[in-house]
């Protein structure tokens, strides 16, 4: 399951592997696009990434996801972006 960023305020959520895969692929292959990781906190089965995310007119965003990991496969990630 994620939670997307939008639509505000509450984002999109996906169900499924299949749904999943299919906004990240999205999002992370957009022309000119880049993620930056700018820092990993983990915690048991939690993580937390701060991160900022390029476009590709050079503006950014910064933000944040909240993932659950279970069996080695992230189960839950909630994005939040700086506004």
């Amino acid at each position: 399951m994620i939670e997307n960023t939008t639509p505000a305020p509450d984002g999109a959520r996906r169900t499924g592997k299949t749904a999943c895969v299919e906004l990240w692929s999205a999002i992370a292959t957009g022309p000119g696009t880049r993620f930056d990781i700018e820092e990993t906190f983990v915690a048991g089965d939690r993580a937390t990434i701060r991160w900022r995310f390029w476009m590709a007119d050079g503006r950014s965003l910064r933000g944040v996801n909240l993932m659950r990991v279970a069996d080695g496969k992230i189960v839950e990630a909630m994005g939040y972006v700086k506004g």
